[in-house]
């Protein structure tokens, strides 16, 4: 079987059981995909798949002289491409990236070689790179792998404080790589089985639909566990020294804009007139919505105007029409809204529209 079909996260109905048969080692160990996971007979199927996941440089068998044999899958939890495997030794070496790569270990071990530092993922290991280069090696092992964005990272975490900046330090602490195991940090073990969990429950609803696994959120979820494991700052037990910075911080102009523009979204915007009620240049706006929202300000403008026209279309008055809450929301053109709308949410407005007059309850006459 190819690496396109590993790819799809789906079971393997047919021979799944006679595939760990043939390698009763690879059928003692745990894995929360284990069911998904499909047999790959050549290294190169390996290889591909694996790339789907991370910038994968070289990967070798640790036994050249064996048959080569893997169990592997790649599985969407939402925006989060998690790589699943159960293989036999094996080293590979991985390029530098743009985020931050997570291995949990369940069975086995992989020895991880950063710059200067080494790093070891047992059983019962959680590492957590920075986009630095690496090469590890492996153990008869079974393990996950996947990817997060730094800035989605940093914007999480400066929620979860309830801060309006994020303090300059955590984005140091995102450059370098950490490391727990469930017997260590006392305060680390609870958010590693809770992201253990997180994962299981993924598979669990992905018997269901992947469009179940996107509406809960376990991608946010697991940002949020991630955040707390890198950045000790969000592991207080009192919430005095967050509430002490904020109150410290205070509000801005740039907060001042930003509730400017929530109350004006069915007005006009654009960068002049934001000039203009805020004292920012151009360059400096431009700037300050990379470096606090990442992202430009149409495109933060744009995504809050769909967000709320996709509350008023799940929760529509009597005479609501998808022209009439396009206008509400800032667009003056219906085609360009429903394009924006159905490239953000995958679903047409006028269907979802449709969707939530049917779930209403009959109105008595």
């Amino acid at each position: 079987m190819d690496a396109a079909a590993a790819g799809t996260g789906e079971p393997n109905e047919s021979g799944h059981e006679q595939g760990f048969e043939q390698h009763p080692e690879a059928a003692a160990f745990e894995n929360p995909f284990k069911r998904r996971l499909i047999l790959l007979e050549d290294l190169d199927s390996s290889d591909r798949l694996l790339r789907k996941v991370l910038p994968l440089h070289e990967l070798c068998s640790g036994t050249p002289t064996s048959p080569w044999w893997d169990y592997g899958a790649s599985i969407s939890v939402g925006s989060i491409l998690v790589g699943a495997g159960i293989h036999p030794p094996l080293s590979m070496t991985v390029l530098e990236q743009h985020g931050m790569t997570v291995l949990l270990g369940y069975g086995g071990e992989q020895r991880v070689h950063q710059a200067s530092r080494h790093w070891s993922c047992p059983s019962d290991g959680c590492l957590i790179l920075s986009g630095e280069a690496y090469s590890s090696e492996t153990t008869l092992q079974s393990a996950l792998a996947f990817q997060l964005s730094s800035e989605r990272l940093l914007h999480t975490a400066t929620t979860m404080a309830g801060l309006s900046l994020k303090p300059s330090h955590w984005t140091q602490e995102l450059q370098h790589s950490h490391g727990w195991r469930l017997s260590g940090d006392p305060v680390a073990v609870p958010l590693q089985t809770l992201l253990r969990q997180e994962l299981s429950k993924a598979d669990q609803l992905l018997e269901y639909s992947h469009a179940l696994v996107d509406s809960v959120q376990l991608d946010d979820q697991i940002y949020r566990l991630i955040a707390a494991l890198v950045l000790p700052d969000l592991r207080l037990e009192t919430p005095f020294d967050r509430l002490t910075q904020k109150d410290q911080q205070g509000r801005d102009a740039f907060d001042e804009l930003i509730d400017y523009i929530k109350i004006n979204l069915p007005q006009p915007l654009n960068l002049t007139m934001l000039e203009s009620q805020s004292h920012y240049s151009r360059r400096a706006l431009q700037y300050a919505f990379r470096e606090r929202l990442g992202c430009t300000a149409t495109q933060w403008i744009r995504n809050q105007r769909l967000d709320l026209a996709r509350r008023h279309l799940q929760n529509p008055g009597p005479g609501d029409t998808v022209a009439g809450i396009a206008t509400l929301c800032g667009y003056r053109s219906l085609s360009l809204f429903s394009v924006d709308f159905q490239h953000r949410f995958h679903v047409k407005p006028s269907q979802l529209l449709r969707e939530a007059r049917a779930s209403q309850p009959p109105t008595s006459s």
